[in-house]
């Protein structure tokens, strides 16, 4: 009988995690401080993959005031759960990685050796099973975002359907919250599956999803939300059976499209509230990144967020983390006075007046922990949320209105991690990079939309 080693490196985890695939029997071995433990077949998901699904929501936000479904859509193909991407040899895990249509960092300028996790996006899957309880080979992936977190125990494969551009039905292999995980988060919930291929929409022989609908199962998926969606509503939970999304753009589409067009990631939400660290925390076997909040990084000058939902991972191309120094590569703010004079906010550690009262953007978070320095080896969580945290004046940053990613000019797009990285492999496609977003920014600040869940009050609707 012949046995496949499958080594791991995905993203934020670092832990070793070697799945032993023997014909159809799936066995895990996990390598934790050196010692390692055999785990029986796999017929029970991976304890860690538990963890995500206790349902626990501590001041997550809400998107809206009714829930529904904000976005789902095809991120990227073919990297996650590749063999051998996360081998101590780099030589066969680089090449594990473009032969899956992934791409590897070069030339990286770290104080640390590099990994393989920091030269590609590309997932083991070891580190499926990790997040999602089962490892699966050269899937999509697929993030679903919703208004309302979802409440976790009812997330299954089973909840979705996916509609493909050539008529076919499929059902997910995998779907959790994570990398969503932290307590505040859990309003995305990412899908692994075959979704389609890499041609773009305009190609006869693309396939890509047109519909993404919730379906009714043996545990229907529901959404945590409040009465009237205002903070002083009573906590509910909502069916999320018949929500749904229509696609009309594949990510492969061109990434020469003008900035308009393009079919990257883009935001679908931003909120302005004061800085808390009610919910910034997560269960024991994902706090590999964490503390990330705007306290940690900032200390006692955060005193106001603005939180943003993205449709997919944001990264720089595909790969690199995006670093809590990087605002002003990549986004502005747009304040308006009581006399509707517009205030363009673009640099980082500058103070601003607006109708004479300061305000400061300190930087980003909800990304890593804090460094003296920021390399191409910084770890950070690769979801669905950035936070611009500020200091200042309420006055001043109640003037808040929207929130810009040019992607053009001095300011760099946004890739998924389906991204071309900086050494793309000749004659692959790649995911888009971010087209011009304006967000409007809610104004959260007497009323910060957010909902904590406990079972024992659960009144369902």
């Amino acid at each position: 009988m012949t046995c496949v080693n499958f080594s791991y490196g995905w993203g934020m985890l670092k832990k070793s995690v070697t799945p032993i695939v023997c014909g159809a029997l799936v066995l895990v071995v996990l390598a934790i401080g050196g010692e390692a433990a055999a785990g029986a077949v796999m017929e029970q998901p991976t304890a860690t993959s538990q963890q995500l699904r206790r349902d626990v929501l501590i001041d997550a936000d809400m998107w809206r005031r009714r829930p529904s479904m904000l976005s789902g859509g095809l991120g990227f193909t073919g990297i996650i759960g590749v063999p051998n991407a996360g081998d101590s040899d780099l030589a066969v895990a680089e090449q594990a990685v473009r032969d899956a249509g992934g791409t590897w960092l070069e030339d990286m300028k770290c104080a640390a050796t590099p990994t393989a996790s920091d030269h590609t996006s590309a997932s083991t899957p070891g580190g499926v099973a990790y997040g999602y309880g089962f490892p699966v080979l050269n899937n999509a992936g697929l993030p679903v975002v919703f208004s309302w977190p979802v409440l976790p125990s009812t997330v299954s494969p089973s909840d979705f359907r996916i509609t493909l551009s050539n008529g076919d039905e499929v059902m997910p292999n995998s779907a959790a919250v994570f990398p969503n995980y932290e307590y505040d988060e859990r309003s995305t919930v990412v899908l692994f599956g075959l979704f389609g291929n890499r041609y773009p929409s305009s190609d006869p022989r693309s396939v890509f999803p047109v519909k993404v609908e919730v379906v009714p199962d043996d545990v229907p998926l529901r959404l945590v939300g409040k009465e009237g969606g205002t903070q002083r509503g009573k906590v509910v939970t909502v069916s999320a059976v018949g929500m749904a999304s229509h696609p009309t753009t594949s990510p492969y589409d061109d990434p020469d499209l003008p900035v308009s067009e393009r079919t990257g990631p883009r935001l679908v939400g931003a909120k302005l509230t004061r800085f808390s660290r009610r919910g910034e925390a997560a269960p024991r076997a994902f706090q590999n990144d964490l503390p990330n909040d705007g306290r940690s990084l900032y200390g006692g000058h955060a005193k106001f967020r603005i939180r943003m939902l993205t449709t997919g991972g944001f990264s720089p191309d595909g790969v690199r983390g995006v670093r809590p120094t990087e605002f002003g590569r990549y986004f502005k703010l747009i304040a308006k006075t009581r006399k509707g004079k517009r205030v363009e906010i673009t640099k980082p550690g500058r103070r601003y007046l607006i109708d004479g009262a300061p305000l400061k953007v300190l930087g980003l978070a909800d990304l890593g922990r804090r460094q003296s320095s920021y390399d191409d080896c910084y770890s950070e969580d690769h979801d669905n949320q950035i936070d611009i945290i500020l200091s200042g004046s309420r006055r001043a940053i109640s003037r808040v209105k929207q929130l810009i990613i040019p992607a053009q000019g001095r300011y760099s797009p946004f890739f998924n991690p389906g991204g071309p990285g900086n050494a793309p492999t000749p004659g692959v496609r790649y995911s888009a990079p971010s087209p011009r977003i304006v967000q409007n920014v809610i104004n959260g600040l007497d009323d910060p939309m957010s909902v904590t869940y406990r079972p024992w009050g659960d009144t369902r609707g």
